[in-house]
């Protein structure tokens, strides 16, 4: 049975208090080109913000809080995978900070003939491991298969994300997204169980906390660029 209109209408005056308007969530993340991206990252950001309300609203405790701080982990992490991703692939894509972290050095072997393959094997050993003609190449990586951690390591050297000082203490911006995203990856109950993850609320809220100047550098260093206007 649902809530009476009365009730509803609380629930959303307590949820919506405090939080901003519309535009300015459009605003935040305007530097986002893909359009349905944008739109998309601006949906989770806000129904992450009014979850929390809710459950803050409620006091969780127990079962409830846990579920609260693992999907506020999950939507966070998330947030920072597509803007990290989007950033570096829509802005620097033609750097070779890029083109590093979308290539990697393969071994290659050979196919020769069996005659000078046996040839081969009596001319070279090496611990009594048969040795295989191979050479190097580089190829492109598959994309769904590049790790986040590269990733932020990249925007790290391209300056996108960088370690930041608040009230005297250095923040290593990078790292602490990592963290966040590793916490994110065990998020299902078969994992959890057999890495013993504790999700912790302090964690939940330093990924909101580091939203603002995760955001911040990425539009600073666009700007410097040249490849973003604030107006």
């Amino acid at each position: 049975m649902a809530f009476t209109q009365e009730t509803k209408k609380e629930i959303m005056d307590y949820c919506s208090n405090h939080l901003p308007a519309d535009f300015w969530y459009e605003k935040e993340f305007d530097f986002i080109q893909d359009v349905q991206l944008h739109k998309r990252i601006v949906q989770e950001f806000k129904a992450t913000r009014f979850a929390y309300k809710l459950y803050e609203g409620i006091a969780a405790q127990d079962e409830n809080l846990v579920f609260e701080v693992r999907n506020q982990i999950l939507a966070y992490a998330s947030i920072y995978e597509a803007v990290i991703e989007s950033d570096l692939t829509d802005y620097y894509g033609d750097t070779q900070e890029y083109d590093d972290l979308m290539h990697h050095t393969v071994t290659v072997k050979i196919g020769i003939p069996t005659e000078k393959l046996e040839k081969l094997k009596k001319e070279l050993e090496h611990d009594g491991k048969e040795i295989v003609p191979c050479y190097y190449e580089r190829k492109k990586k598959d994309k769904t298969k590049v790790r986040f951690e590269d990733k932020c390591d990249t925007a790290r050297k391209l300056g996108i994300v960088k370690s930041f000082t608040n009230d005297g203490t250095c923040i290593d911006l990078p790292e602490e997204i990592k963290e966040i995203y590793s916490f994110r990856n065990g998020i299902h109950l078969i994992a959890e169980q057999r890495k013993s993850i504790t999700y912790e609320l302090e964690l939940s809220k330093k990924a909101y906390r580091r939203m603002r100047p995760f955001v911040d550098q990425i539009k600073e260093k666009l700007a410097k660029d040249g490849k973003y206007n604030s107006n």
